[in-house]
């Protein structure tokens, strides 16, 4: 009896804990948005509303599409669960972007999705996956506008060594290697997370499943151009856009990648200076806007009477 007492009381910790970080997320996730309204919002003023509702539509859609290809992940591992569940973990959790540290979004998608039911270390081991899978998508998605770039006669430059990802992650996702990596994660785990590699045609269809999301990406960047008035290369505004993102993505200590991706397209879009961050932060805003209301409304629904199944033990429990 003291024993499920303590594990009631640890329980109840851990929840009061994660409600707690979600809660501080949410509000550095305000904090953000305050500070970049003060940056655009003389260019909002003046932008065309219809472009930068396309823009906003296309910058939910895209998020949402991430969200998409985490379930399809997990459902490679015979995990499916209800896409509005999925979707309110993901969007709770890439909360956790806001805070420096670079790890907090996958601790949060791997936690809730734990609690949810999600043996732990598939729980943490498939969103380290989708978010592999996504930046493969990104270099094809990337690779699909390069010959637009030359055709427009804009300069090309070290950001095309994007592309590299496509067959890197081709040759990872093949079970002979992607198989390895899993065996090594075995390994070091001490058994705690066995998980047999999927068939190459299904890690290609999910690399191939992420590519429309980044066309939505590079979309919004070039619909926000549209609502500036700005003339722009369509193809190298959505190019500039997709590796500003991954780009900065990859840069692990930055929250949310601020200032990198702005940085960056601003070298790679083809615009001047001055317009060029002007789309940049409105495009960032945005994306901001969607993670805050999806955030905020994923948290509302895991909090509120549709509670997710009480997840089992699952140390060490081994999957094939």
């Amino acid at each position: 009896m003291p024993g499920r007492t303590g594990h009631s009381r640890r329980k109840v910790l851990l929840r009061v804990v994660g409600l707690v970080a979600a809660v501080a997320a949410l509000a550095l996730c305000a904090k953000a948005l305050i500070d970049s309204w003060s940056t655009v919002s003389t260019a909002v003023a003046t932008a065309d509303p219809g472009w930068i509702a396309v823009a906003l539509l296309a910058s939910a859609a895209s998020m949402f599409g991430l969200a998409v290809l985490w379930k399809r992940t997990l459902a490679t591992f015979d995990e499916v669960r209800p896409l509005r569940v999925v979707t309110s973990w993901y969007f709770v959790g890439e909360l956790g972007k806001y805070i420096p540290g670079g790890i907090w979004p996958v601790v949060g998608r791997g936690e809730l999705a734990s609690r949810g039911g999600v043996p732990r270390g598939l729980a943490y081991t498939s969103t380290m996956l989708s978010l592999a899978l996504m930046c493969v998508g990104a270099a094809f998605a990337s690779g699909l506008l390069a010959p637009f770039l030359t055709a427009d006669g804009g300069r090309v430059g070290p950001e095309m060594l994007l592309l590299a990802l496509v067959p890197i992650g081709v040759v990872c996702a093949h079970p002979s290697v992607s198989g390895r990596l899993l065996g090594l994660l075995d390994r070091v785990s001490k058994g705690r997370i066995r998980i047999a590699a999927p068939p190459f045609r299904t890690m290609l269809s999910l690399i191939l499943s992420a590519i429309p999301t980044w066309l939505l990406v590079g979309a919004a960047s070039v619909a926000v151009t549209q609502a500036l008035g700005y003339e722009q290369l369509p193809a190298r505004i959505a190019f500039a856009a997709i590796a500003a993102w991954i780009i900065g993505f990859l840069a692990v200590p930055v929250p949310a990648g601020a200032g990198v991706r702005e940085i960056l397209f601003v070298a790679i879009s083809g615009l001047e200076p001055g317009p060029a961050v002007a789309v940049a932060a409105i495009a960032r805003l945005l994306l901001m806007v969607v993670d805050a209301a999806g955030g905020t409304l994923g948290l509302l629904w895991l909090r509120t009477g549709r509670r997710l199944p009480t997840p089992a033990p699952n140390e060490g429990e081994t999957l094939g």
